[in-house]
């Protein structure tokens, strides 16, 4: 459960998160999280093509898929489908500890006529953003399933011999679930339905201010990323993300700069300026605000935890 991740901060030609998996070469990430590593227990909403499986081991927290807002509680989970915008958090600072694994779909995409049938009819179909687990049902399968490899890619991967099979046993858990899924759910042609122009909208201003978050940006450069007024703009945050552009721009910027403040020895007014601040004064001002606590009190807090367990937050 101890491992050393780093925050996701690429994004691809098609605006989507680039994911910092495991092994660079393979696309697959595993991980074991905590909510309270995060100051105010809330990830970044986020998108990317892979598709994401959380399992609660402790505690609980609310998970967002595209502004739909789901409860997650011990031994139940969620599958969040390819390109939905998705985070999780707790408004009551609720510890939550979970399993977190990311698979890329490219990973069954050794025949064409394979994975158009059997895989697209649920990573393409937008009617199903997201799926909720409970152990009540053939749902408990799955959550069994994303347990074990949690367990089978993490705690041996460190050993030289197991690392291959590793590998090995993703794939054949991925497709474990697909299959489980196909098996399960209704795949026909007539799910499907074109990506929702809100949506599309709101993933283009996302993008915008995690391009432009260092620069001077305001609610109208916001708004005609996504190709909208700014009164249509606030519409969509508050929709979809429970938030103002303005609101989802600070704590943008203030999660990008616990890096700089984690791990560099750059001073406050140094990373102030350069994650958009414009000054120390302010920088800690918001840092108190948002978070209930000053950066340098934060960061002496997270060095002593990071000595004791090492455990840094996953993407999810």
């Amino acid at each position: 459960m101890n491992e050393n991740i780093k925050y996701c901060s690429t994004f691809n030609f098609d605006s989507s998160e680039t994911v910092a998996y495991n092994n660079p070469l393979f696309p697959a990430y595993v991980r074991y999280g905590s909510l309270s590593y995060y100051p105010d227990y809330s990830a970044i909403s986020h998108w990317h093509p892979d598709l994401e499986f959380i399992l609660v081991k402790r505690g609980k927290m609310t998970y967002n898929v595209n502004g739909e807002l789901t409860e997650l509680s011990d031994n139940n989970g969620i599958i969040i489908n390819s390109r939905q915008i998705h985070f999780g958090f707790s408004m009551e600072h609720n510890e939550c500890e979970f399993v977190c694994i990311l698979l890329s779909p490219e990973l069954l995409q050794g025949n064409k006529w394979f994975y158009e049938n059997y895989i697209e009819w649920f990573t393409e179909n937008t009617s199903c953003p997201y799926l909720y687990l409970t152990h009540d049902n053939w749902q408990a399968a799955i959550l069994d399933k994303i347990d074990m490899l949690y367990d089978s890619f993490c705690n041996d991967f460190d050993r030289i011999s197991t690392q291959e099979l590793s590998y090995f046993e993703l794939i054949e858990g991925f497709c474990f679930i697909m299959k489980t899924l196909y098996r399960n759910l209704p795949h026909t042609q007539q799910m499907r339905k074109r990506n929702s122009a809100d949506i599309a909208s709101l993933r283009n201003m996302i993008t915008y201010i995690e391009e432009h978050y260092m620069e001077h940006i305001t609610l109208q450069d916001i708004s005609l990323s996504g190709i909208c007024c700014k009164s249509r703009c606030s519409l969509l945050f508050k929709k979809y993300l429970c938030d103002t552009p303005i609101s989802y721009l600070t704590k943008f910027r203030l999660r990008k700069s616990l890096v700089a403040l984690l791990e560099s020895e750059s001073c406050i007014t140094d990373i102030a300026y350069e994650y958009g601040f414009g000054g120390a004064s302010y920088y800690c001002e918001i840092f108190q605000k948002y978070y209930g606590i000053s950066p340098l009190k934060y960061k002496k807090e997270q060095l002593k935890s990071k000595k004791d367990n090492s455990l840094a937050p996953p993407c999810f």
